[in-house]
C-alpha cells in the first residue's frame, strides 16, 4: 500500500488544478530576409528541444482522413533511407511517422478527435477552434496559413509546465536536395541516423502557472535549402499574458496569434 501511494504522489497529475486551452494562429509574412537571424555554428539545437508532441498524431489522423476520402493519395515509401529512388506507394491509408519524410506539406488545421474531458493534454478539434474570423482576415490581405490549431492542459508551475512541440508548413529540405557531405559526412544524416525532415517551423511553446500566465518559445523559421545547421531565422519569446486576451507575436518572416482561454475540465 506504501509503495502504491508513493508511486501516485511521485507522478505527474493533470486531473486536479485549473485547466486551460490555447489556441495558436501561425501565418507567413512574406518577408524572405530576417534580422533576427541564427546560423551555423551559433545555433544550439538543445534550446529547441520539446517534452511533448501533440501534434504529430493530429497530422497522422488528418492526413489518413484526407486519404481515406480521396483528397490524397496513400503514403509513397521510400525503400532506400538516403535517396529518393525505390519509391513505392502504399496500398492502404497508413500514414505513420516515417512517411512525413515524403511529405511536401503539413495539413494546417490538424484534424483531432473532439474531446471534451481527458485525464492528459489533447489537441482541439478543428471545430473547438475560435480563430475563424481571424483566419478569414489574414486570408483577405493576403497572408498565407501556416498552422491553426490548439490544445488543452492543466496549469503547472514553470518547472513542470511541459514543452509542447509546435511546427508546420513545408518540408524545406528533402533528402535529395541536401549537400552531399551532409548525407554521407554528417553525423545528421550518417548512414545509422534516422532522417528527420526539416520543417518551415519548428520547435517549442511552453505556457506555465504563477499567479499569472507566461508564454515560453523557441521557434527556428527555415526557407528552401536550410537545414539544421543553417537557419534563416530565430522566435524566441517570454511574454506574461492575460486569459482571454488574444496576443500578438511578431517575426518578419512569421506572425503568430495567441490565446489562452481558461476551461472547466
Amino acid at each position: 500500500m506504501l509503495v502504491i501511494l508513493a508511486a501516485m504522489l511521485s507522478a505527474p497529475s493533470y486531473a486536479d488544478g485549473r485547466w486551460f486551452e490555447i489556441e495558436i494562429l501561425v501565418f507567413e509574412q512574406g518577408q524572405t530576409g530576417s534580422t533576427e537571424t541564427l546560423r551555423n555554428e551559433e545555433l544550439e539545437l538543445d534550446k529547441y528541444q520539446y517534452d511533448n508532441d501533440l501534434l504529430t498524431p493530429a497530422y497522422l489522423r488528418t492526413l489518413n482522413s484526407q486519404c481515406d476520402n480521396g483528397q490524397i493519395s496513400p503514403p509513397q515509401r521510400t525503400t532506400d533511407a538516403f535517396t529518393n529512388s525505390g519509391q513505392t506507394q502504399s496500398e492502404g491509408c497508413d500514414y505513420n511517422n516515417a512517411d512525413l519524410v515524403n511529405l511536401q506539406r503539413l495539413p494546417k488545421i490538424p484534424n483531432a478527435e473532439t474531446q471534451s474531458h481527458t485525464a492528459s493534454p489533447y489537441v482541439l478539434a478543428p471545430e473547438q477552434l475560435q480563430f475563424k474570423e481571424q483566419r478569414q482576415a489574414l486570408s483577405r490581405k493576403g497572408k498565407q496559413l501556416l498552422l491553426h490549431t490548439g490544445w488543452r492542459f492543466a496549469g503547472q508551475s514553470k518547472r513542470a509546465a511541459p514543452r509542447f512541440r509546435l511546427f508546420g508548413g513545408e518540408q524545406v529540405a528533402t533528402l535529395s536536395e541536401l549537400p552531399e557531405q551532409l548525407t554521407e559526412d554528417s553525423l545528421l544524416l550518417s548512414p545509422s541516423t534516422h532522417y528527420e525532415p526539416q520543417w518551415q517551423l519548428d520547435g517549442f511553446l511552453k505556457v506555465h502557472l504563477n499567479h499569472y500566465l507566461y508564454i515560453t518559445s523557441n521557434l527556428v523559421t527555415r526557407a528552401i535549402g536550410d537545414t539544421d545547421t543553417s537557419v534563416s531565422g530565430e522566435f524566441s519569446q517570454f511574454r506574461r499574458v492575460i486569459s482571454g486576451e488574444i496576443h500578438y507575436f511578431d517575426h518578419p518572416q512569421i506572425g503568430m496569434l495567441v490565446q489562452i482561454r481558461r476551461f472547466n475540465h
